[in-house]
């Protein structure tokens, strides 16, 4: 199917607000040209659908893309521009846009589309999402950084597992509990008797600390969960000397009066039996991905999972909001 049928299709089977190839790729040029001149920023949003080019040619399919479609338009802004990219895909262009913003509106648009076409769960659909100039300078490298990230996603952990349709203790204890060894995540040991002491966990929050306190200007989110939020914990004691920082550091357990004198960080006191033998942490922001969760056990020992696959660690952030019902955010 070449571009001039498939635009002709564009304009017969969805709204006028849903634009074709050449206009989405015209308009793409456009907004990285202002983008460039401004110094500002934009996003892209890439809806994937597995055996787009057959669903085109079948009634059930069509009808799945205009469902689809509808769910698109209802939940863009009305400065966002959607229609279909050049590999036959759904693309929504975002101006003013940065890289937390494009996050926040991918997750918006996955629950309209998983409302829209529930019943639909045969055909899959995967969101990726790009930035200027993080991803690329020209909307052509955008684009193809968010049909990377598509296929990155139907590899990572979080849809190999199944994750969307779990609750955040669920994966928790999932992941835990596995025996993993593999470059996006892996299971291991710590504490009495292992070769890795509990000492471990901190030295890793403390690096995590200091990569927050080297870029103090970078956006991002962390989650620490501990059994009680104290003074006395290592990464308090980092986070009081790390000066003023972008990241947004909650603290989630149990504590008393003090906790909220602590520096760089906002408790979150939480009074749930799990929260006792489970210890997490999680660190999100534009370059750096990671989740560790360790799980005790008798006799002083840890069952650990951690990972830098950033769609798990965006996923197990956006679990744990939902579980406790905190403010969505991811920086």
């Amino acid at each position: 199917m070449d571009i001039d049928t498939k635009s002709v299709l564009t304009k017969k089977l969805f709204p006028s607000r849903f634009y074709d190839a050449f206009f989405i790729s015209e308009y793409g040029r456009i907004e990285a040209t202002r983008a460039t001149r401004y110094n500002t920023c934009f996003s892209v949003v890439l809806i994937g659908v597995d055996g787009m080019s057959s669903l085109m040619e079948s009634l059930e399919g069509l009808e799945f893309l205009k469902k689809l479609v509808s769910a698109v338009l209802g939940s863009v802004r009305s400065c966002d521009v959607a229609g279909l990219s050049e590999d036959r895909q759904i693309m929504v262009i975002l101006p003013e846009t940065d890289y937390f913003g494009a996050l926040m509106a991918a997750k918006k648009l996955s629950r309209a589309l998983s409302q829209a076409v529930r019943e639909d769960s045969k055909f899959q659909v995967l969101l990726s999402q790009a930035t200027f100039p993080r991803d690329g300078r020209t909307f052509q490298e955008l684009s193809a950084a968010a049909s990377r990230r598509v296929n990155e996603r139907k590899d990572s952990l979080w849809e190999r597992l199944g994750c969307k349709g779990k609750l955040f203790w669920e994966i928790a204890g999932s992941l835990t509990g596995r025996n993993t060894t593999a470059f996006d995540g892996a299971s291991f040991d710590a504490g009495s008797g292992q070769d890795l002491s509990e000492f471990f966990i901190d030295q890793i929050n403390e690096l995590i600390i200091k990569e927050i306190a080297r870029t103090p200007q970078r956006r991002g989110i962390m989650y620490y969960g501990t059994r009680n939020i104290s003074a006395s914990l290592p990464v308090v004691k980092m986070l009081s000397t790390a000066g003023s920082t972008a990241t947004k550091v909650f603290l989630v357990g149990e504590g008393e009066g003090s906790v909220w004198e602590i520096r760089n960080a906002m408790p979150l006191l939480l009074d749930d039996p799990r929260l006792k033998e489970t210890f997490f942490t999680f660190f999100l922001n534009e370059d750096t991905a990671y989740a560790l969760i360790c799980k005790e056990n008798w006799g002083a020992t840890y069952s650990c999972f951690h990972t830098a696959d950033p769609v798990l660690v965006e996923g197990l952030i956006t679990k744990f909001q939902n579980e406790y019902s905190l403010q969505e955010q991811l920086g």
